[in-house]
């Protein structure tokens, strides 16, 4: 249906581009064109006004033109994005902010720079006036842009906003990043819908509806390759948060677009029952009906994007749980030894080596034929001729998975060693950071630079809900064996225990997502708080 949906969208909009040809549709085409035409050239007037101003050696504008991109972007994403206006002062705030960076040596002149090119843009309180010829009137238009305008507030404040103009001079100087595009699409579809431009409302909710589910296709791209190793921890964390901090500004803008494709329906339908419209109104509320399908397509993806975002956090925590149990598991790499052989044109006979254990009936392990292609784990199992192998003969034999499970669980109670050690020294609370720095001033830079380390951190913030930071662990009574214990509370009372402080009950771990540590180079982590839960 929607394949049908979108052969007739197609036919509605080629009719109304349909040219009679010859050079008298040349320029019927041309007169008809040159209006919008122009209105697209229009908003471009005011930035080169300022660089003609710059040209001609006035005073204080030699950096003014390219400043303006810095002031317009936050007037779109501090006030336009987050429905406010900005008030002098925030602007100021943000416009300083940004020059301390890109020219530090204009700081002090920061303030005399906003107000050069608040003016600059305002056309000195005036609105941009450009005059062009209309061959339908034969006479001179007026055509005015404003990219800034001030509102007062209900308490008083004088407050700046971006114009509609400003957003579309914007849109058309910039790429925006991958997390803004569905913000931006429904703007712009809302100014299409506004202006009746049907036909390219319908492109742009068509491709608003593939961004949506772009968004839903990296979560599954970012898991598989968080599988296989080639994860990104930052990867994972942008998604998340471009899911969770810009949901609620789409989902707005969601509404307001339906109510506007709502309102052009109710406009055709009076028309059509008063019996008013033509086969062209006819056509176009055809459009519209399937621009309505569309954008309600678009906002349930959303709404299920929003879902998935929130067991993408389970399921990510699922990947990494995996990943750690398997990491120390020594495997083979069947595929890559296969390339070698094939690539490199090699002796064809290392193929049975590779193949043979496979195959061999006497293996004594189930497998998928279909897993062949993925890393199998290595199996030292000879077999003599004349000699049977029991089944029992293997339980106490120490493996490398067994052995690298024991050192983890050694280096774990050693990490919660030196933890509650360092946190008796200075009254039961320590942040992660001087937890690292103290570990590497008494033994070495190598005892944070380990996988176990990462591990164990990890492990003490494993378990959380979504948009949680706080994690309660609360000592477990030890009732096996030393190498059996298997829980982040086990290894604590068992750290405790080894260190002669028995205060504590429990520790409570905070992460602070915004706060992102460099505890030595090339490692970069959360920081976190850990804080003693002392006994009644």
């Amino acid at each position: 249906m929607v394949d049908q949906d979108h052969v007739l969208a197609r036919e509605i909009i080629e009719e109304h581009m349909v040219h009679k040809g010859g050079a008298s549709s040349v320029v019927e085409e041309f007169i008809d064109d040159i209006e919008v035409r122009l209105d697209q050239v229009k908003i471009f007037y005011p930035i080169f006004e300022v660089l003609r101003k710059r040209q001609l050696g006035e005073k204080n504008v030699w950096v003014v033109p390219e400043l303006c991109f810095l002031l317009l972007t936050y007037l779109i994403y501090e006030g336009k994005l987050k429905y406010r206006g900005l008030s002098y002062e925030e602007l100021a705030g943000y416009f300083l902010q940004g020059l301390k960076e890109i020219m530090p040596e204009k700081v002090d002149e920061g303030r005399g720079l906003l107000s050069d090119i608040l003016d600059g843009l305002q056309n000195g309180g005036r609105n941009f006036v450009l005059s062009t010829y209309s061959f339908k009137t034969k006479g001179f238009k007026e055509k005015y842009i404003k990219f800034i305008e001030i509102k007062q507030s209900d308490e008083g404040v004088l407050l700046y906003h971006i114009t509609e103009q400003g957003v579309e001079f914007y849109l058309k100087t910039k790429e925006f990043p991958e997390e803004t595009k569905i913000t931006i699409n429904l703007l712009l579809f809302q100014k299409q819908m506004e202006k009746g431009a049907f036909g390219f409302a319908y492109e742009t909710v068509r491709r608003l509806n593939m961004e949506v589910q772009k968004k839903k296709d990296r979560k599954h791209s970012l898991l598989e390759n968080l599988m296989y190793g080639a994860g990104d921890s930052e990867a994972y964390i942008g998604y998340h948060r471009s899911i969770n901090l810009q949901f609620e500004e789409e989902a707005e803008l969601f509404k307001a677009a339906v109510k506007n494709v709502g309102d052009a329906f109710g406009e055709y339908v009076d028309r059509i029952n008063k019996g008013e419209a033509d086969r062209k109104d006819k056509r176009i509320f055809q459009l519209i009906k399937i621009i309505e399908k569309e954008i309600s397509l678009a906002q349930r993806s959303h709404l299920e994007l929003l879902k998935e975002a929130a067991a993408f956090t389970r399921e990510y925590d699922e990947v990494l749980k995996v990943r750690r149990k398997a990491i120390f598991s020594e495997r083979f790499n069947f595929i890559g030894e296969f390339e070698k052989v094939v690539d490199k044109n090699g002796n064809p006979e290392v193929l049975k080596y590779l193949f043979e254990p496979l195959l061999n009936p006497a293996v004594r392990k189930s497998f998928n034929p279909l897993q062949i292609l993925d890393q199998q784990r290595i199996s030292f199992v000879k077999v003599d001729d004349n000699e049977s192998v029991e089944e029992d003969r293997d339980v106490d034999r120490l493996t490398l998975d067994m052995m690298a499970r024991r050192r983890v669980k050694g280096n774990f109670v050693f990490y919660a060693r030196e933890l509650l050690e360092a946190m008796d020294e200075i009254d039961n609370e320590l942040c992660l950071k001087d937890y690292c720095e103290r570990m590497v001033e008494i033994h070495s830079e190598d005892i944070v630079y380990n996988g176990d380390f990462l591990a164990f951190i990890l492990e003490m913030n494993r378990g959380k809900k979504t948009g949680e930071q706080i994690r309660n662990i609360e000592f477990a009574e030890i009732t096996h064996e030393a190498a059996e214990y298997e829980s982040i509370e086990e290894v604590f009372s068992r750290a405790q225990s080894m260190v002669g402080i028995n205060k504590l009950k429990g520790i409570v771990v905070r992460s602070f997502p915004e706060d992102e540590l460099q505890i030595l180079l090339g490692l970069k982590i959360t920081n976190i708080l850990f804080t003693g839960v002392m006994k009644s």
